[in-house]
């Protein structure tokens, strides 16, 4: 591993000498959590590579991977592992887009939770995972400024020959007066179906502004030939607040129902957020004060309504000299079987 590091920086060097040019950001967290009088310290590190390509006619190139661990992959018994996030081809027409690789796949609208995105918890509160990023071939149609058709053909376990391994979906977007509407329908891949979570589901998202608020809404229908059918539906708000000229407040609140269990993947990190019934509702908060030009803090709360589990995270962000910033959080845990806290802290360095 530590030769392909070597290797890794002799290319990056040598991409900021030529046409490629290179970007990306170093951080280095530290985290303290205990639960039950047990504690637990862990340290980790991360490297995010993101290599700018010369455009070629209507053709685009983006490959941008990750390394997980490099400096204690050095100093410490702790093996580095690298993972490709974007490694795709897009090449533009006069009628529509294609693009082919590892690229990102997010139906996200601004919601804090999303039950109906292509991946189930990829995309959770600017939380993201692995799973956001998959092997696909995306064939994107403009039909006017504000709608466009994108059909996709992804494979979650990598490219394949086999269509058992396919995984579908289609989602087309439109503008409906002063509202963004979307409709979308997914089938998983056969060959690695959940057991628990349906293969099919068909959704909308509505967003928009109502009255100088932020309004939005998701339903989705998750059914399978095997599984029961199940619904979703999210309904939220986001306001901003100006306190002068500099200073605004911005808060979010929404509210999830899940019909079953069986969605609980939907809710990504936060999984543990689920309660004794087989039911899910759940409110969510989040709330934001820009102390100055440079800092800011946080505050995201969840809540389950059958009073079995609370979340709270606060969270303080700073952007410090030479583009590094210092990030500051906390989360506590209460719930019926156990309770949890942990402090976090980081420093990310962007280049």
């Amino acid at each position: 591993m530590r030769k392909y590091l070597l290797l890794l920086l002799i290319f990056i060097f040598a991409g900021q000498v030529s046409a490629i040019e290179a970007g990306g950001e170093y951080a280095i967290l530290a985290n303290l959590s205990w639960h039950d009088g047990t504690y637990k310290t862990e340290i980790s590190d991360f490297l995010n590579i993101d290599l700018f390509l010369p455009q070629v006619g209507n053709n685009e190139i983006q490959y941008s991977f990750i390394v997980t661990d490099p400096l204690l992959d050095l100093l410490e018994d702790k093996d580095a592992a690298y993972y490709t996030r974007k490694l795709y081809l897009r090449r533009k027409f006069d009628d529509f887009s294609l693009t082919v690789g590892r690229q990102p796949v997010s139906w996200a609208f601004g919601s804090l939770l999303n039950p109906v995105d292509y991946t189930p918890g990829s995309l959770v509160a600017d939380r993201e995972s692995s799973g956001k990023y998959t092997d696909a071939l995306e064939l994107y149609l403009p039909l006017e400024w504000n709608s466009g058709l994108s059909l996709l053909a992804s494979y979650p376990g990598g490219f394949s020959t086999d269509f058992n391994k396919m995984k579908t979906g289609v989602r087309g977007r439109f503008g409906v007066g002063a509202f963004d509407l979307t409709l979308n329908y997914v089938q998983e891949a056969f060959s690695i179906r959940n057991s628990f979570f349906p293969r099919e589901r068909l959704a909308l998202t509505l967003k928009g502004d109502l009255k100088g608020m932020g309004v939005y809404a998701a339903f989705g229908h998750y059914f399978d030939d095997v599984l029961d059918s199940s619904n979703s539906l999210l309904l939220g708000i986001d306001y901003s607040y100006n306190l002068n000229y500099y200073t605004k407040i911005t808060l979010q609140l929404e509210y999830l129902g899940l019909g079953n269990r069986s969605l609980s993947p939907v809710l990504g990190p936060f999984i543990f957020m689920n309660g004794r019934g087989d039911r899910l509702d759940l409110l969510s908060a989040s709330l934001t004060y820009p102390v100055d030009d440079f800092s800011s803090i946080s505050l995201m709360s969840m809540l389950n309504l059958d009073g079995s589990r609370i979340f709270i995270s606060p969270v303080y962000q700073n952007t410090l000299s030479a583009n590094i910033d210092l990030n500051l959080s906390g989360q506590v845990f209460f719930g019926e079987e156990y309770n949890f806290t942990s402090l976090s802290t980081g420093l990310t360095y962007s280049f």
